[in-house]
């Protein structure tokens, strides 16, 4: 049921984060360590977890945006007691922490009986959420912490894909990289990120699916999509959000300072004679030209779409009839070209009922673990 799956993802949140403290607690500060946490706590969720974390945001109005709220608060208390277990082991001076989303919030359906269920996020003003190619579903907040960049505080405008997660960590470590280089899609972005240099990807392979017509390449600051829409009419479309968000008793800036001086990380950093200039963040809000109401906002079914991201990061404007022919061709060759790497799509193959997540106490796991055999 739902209420077993929020209670579960909530205890996953609590009792993951005991285990890698444990881990620190007990790793030989002298050796090399890598942990990596992928969290489910912002999951689609409807009913309530307990009782004090949702006192916190009493001051928002919709019950399942305070449930996402309570959330979100669950995995960066979990996130501050795992910094505070290594930094209680000098480990912190020597790390690298690093913080992504996979993917954009999967906003509320007006069906609430849809298929999947959602979890009352929001991506305005961008376009779009979760299973979508609008920039809602792939522009996602991320980080990089550490005292070994050379230059920090600052919001990178690189291109940076998930797939240079790998490269650039190693290149970080020893400045090795990968031997194969060319058999991997990622780009090390250690140097761009360390020291705010210039970008070193220019292009992003998002998707190629025909099965489902679902597919965008970001070249520069273009991008060419075609996409399927969400299950049914969401917030994701614009529309207006009717729930009222917040209730007047605090202000959202007080409310959100207070929240920040008050968490685990703010006292590490503190400790270690660090202080965050958050003013920073404001270059990385996303603005969209007004327009008017009678403008149709291209759906990009049927048929591509071309959007300048950078001016248009909301894809309000397609400028694919503008455009000359031959730029457009260019870029479906670029996905064909791509396309052609790859392994047969397995959208087509049933769901496997031994993956049910309630056989294995809602937690990702290893299925049919005795038949997996180990290659050397």
């Amino acid at each position: 049921t739902n209420r077993q799956y929020v209670w579960r993802n909530y205890r996953v949140v609590i009792d993951i984060g005991a285990i890698y403290i444990r881990l620190a607690d007990q790793h030989n500060a002298s050796q090399p360590l890598f942990i990596y946490m992928a969290y489910q706590a912002v999951q689609p969720t409807q009913d309530p977890i307990p009782e004090p974390n949702m006192k916190l945001f009493s001051n928002i109005g919709s019950e399942d945006r305070r449930l996402l709220a309570a959330m979100v608060y669950s995995m960066d208390e979990s996130i501050g007691t795992i910094m505070e277990a290594l930094h209680s082991k000098h480990m912190l001076d020597n790390s690298i922490v690093i913080f992504i989303s996979d993917n954009g919030a999967q906003p509320r359906e007006f069906d609430h009986n849809i298929h999947p269920p959602t979890n009352d996020g929001l991506n305005l003003p961008l376009r779009g959420g979760k299973s979508l190619l609008y920039e809602g579903a792939l522009r996602v907040p991320a980080l990089v912490w550490s005292p070994l960049l050379n230059k920090s505080g600052y919001v990178s405008q690189a291109l940076v894909h998930i797939t240079d997660l790998l490269p650039t960590v190693l290149d970080a470590i020893d400045g090795t990289g990968i031997d194969d280089q060319d058999h991997i899609y990622g780009i090390s972005q250690w140097h761009v990120l360390s020291n705010n240099e210039r970008p070193v990807r220019w292009e992003v392979q998002h998707n190629v699916d025909q099965l489902w017509n679902s597919s965008a390449i970001r070249w520069y600051d273009w991008k060419l999509i075609q996409t399927r829409k969400h299950f049914g009419p969401s917030l994701a479309d614009y529309g207006p959000y009717t729930q009222p968000l917040l209730t007047e008793t605090l202000s959202f800036p007080t409310r959100r300072s207070t929240h920040r001086l008050n968490s685990k990380m703010y006292g590490v950093l503190t400790q270690m004679g660090r202080r965050p200039d958050y003013t920073v963040l404001t270059e990385s809000e996303v603005e969209c030209r007004p327009v008017p109401d009678s403008h149709l906002r291209p759906e990009c079914m049927s048929d591509y779409c071309l959007f300048n991201v950078r001016h248009d990061p909301c894809e309000q404007h397609d400028l694919i009839g503008q455009m000359d022919r031959r730029f457009v061709q260019f870029l479906r060759h670029k996905m064909v070209t791509f396309n052609a790497t790859s392994v047969s799509p397995l959208s087509l193959i049933p769901d496997d009922p031994k993956a049910d997540p309630k056989l294995y106490n809602y937690t990702y796991t290893i299925m049919k673990l005795n038949m997996v055999k180990l290659i050397y």
